[in-house]
């Protein structure tokens, strides 16, 4: 066997994540945090208190909307990686790809804080989030693929969760195409979400019901 096979056998693929997912939970929390670095105490200068904290109010609404992006995505990636029991070179880049786009974040969060109003602020915004929850679609994708998920995980659960995983990139990708027409209305359009995946998850449960009938 040749150094390559040697090194490859002994560092391509293994069986604890533990690595993975504690380096994971400490970018998790970092750009948590530096999401509110964005968000000052006022410096009113005789002005009324009350109107300075309002002309705050994007900047909390972006932090609450990052904030809530972030956490939906630490979940996700918990699960998975509840039932990810191994790991190869591929789902190493891939979640680092992730982490990637997770310690991005509060960039794009801040420039819509400060531009919503222009279509360049909610088309970053909204290109990352997706970019963001299709990398956990690729990992939970190539984990399946590579034989890493645990036996428990059947069609039916891998289905579920392909389909719950997908309708964020689907809904923030449709909200760049709407950001051209009106800011307002592809933001509004990020709350399609919630019942989107309800309907998904409902519909991986028929077609699993369906299928064992």
């Amino acid at each position: 066997m040749i150094a390559r096979d040697r090194y490859n056998a002994l560092f391509a693929r293994g069986d604890s994540t533990d690595r993975i997912e504690f380096f994971s939970d400490a970018v998790f929390a970092i750009a948590m945090t530096l999401l509110v670095l964005d968000i000052r105490v006022p410096d009113i200068k005789g002005r009324d208190l009350n109107g300075a904290l309002h002309d705050l109010l994007p900047q909390m609404f972006a932090y609450a909307l990052s904030f809530l992006v972030i956490s939906l995505n630490w979940i996700a990636h918990h699960r998975k990686f509840r039932v990810i029991i191994g790991f190869d070179n591929t789902l190493t880049r891939l979640n680092l790809l992730l982490l990637f786009l997770i310690a991005f974040l509060p960039f794009p969060t801040s420039v819509l804080s400060n531009y919503a109003s222009q279509p360049a602020a909610v088309i970053l915004y909204a290109a990352t989030s997706a970019a963001i929850a299709g990398s956990q679609v690729l990992i939970l994708w190539h984990a399946r693929r590579a034989n890493l998920l645990d036996k428990s995980v059947d069609t039916g659960v891998y289905r579920l969760m392909m389909y719950d995983g997908v309708v964020s990139p689907f809904v923030f990708t449709i909200s760049i195409g709407i950001a051209f027409i009106s800011t307002d209305a592809a933001m509004y359009s990020w709350i399609a979400m919630a019942p989107l995946s309800r309907f998904a998850s409902w519909w991986a449960g028929r077609r699993d019901t369906v299928a064992t009938a």
